[in-house]
């Protein structure tokens, strides 16, 4: 019994230290981030812009502004919850949230693309919220 409870504390300790790494290599390319801009967070199921993000936002437009050569591709991700398909439409849903405020900061919309990667780029790969919500996100690249 002794044994049976420390071998059960041994492993559940590896599940909790290897459980949360970050991917090697992502599942699926994305684009090369652009210096200067930086990615937004989602709650979960949502694609509306979270206040907090805002200012975010409002730095990435103000970078476009004044690098005006610059175009950007939004990529919209998910969590791993959800069909694929419904993620891929949700990715869409985010990347497009993230462009129509910047477009409503002055940038020209033909500067920015948009495209949903839904679950398959995760940033984490452990499969709980602490993981879960730096995937919920959009990032700007070339």
């Amino acid at each position: 019994m002794k044994k049976s409870i420390i071998v059960f504390v041994a492993v559940a300790g590896l599940a909790l230290t290897f459980g949360c790494q970050k991917q090697s290599k992502p599942q699926v390319a994305g684009g090369d981030k652009i210096k200067g801009m930086e990615k937004i967070h989602f709650d979960f199921d949502k694609s509306d812009i979270k206040p907090e993000f805002k200012k975010v936002l409002d730095n990435n437009a103000k970078y476009l502004k004044e690098h005006e050569k610059t175009n950007a591709t939004i990529e919209g991700h998910c969590d791993e919850r959800g069909t694929e398909e419904y993620n891929i439409a949700l990715g869409h849903r985010r990347a497009g949230s993230a462009r129509d405020y910047i477009v409503s900061l002055g940038v020209d919309g033909k500067r920015l693309k948009t495209k949903s990667l839904g679950e398959e780029q995760a940033l984490e790969t452990c499969h709980n919220e602490s993981c879960w919500w730096k995937n919920r996100r959009a990032e700007f690249t070339k």
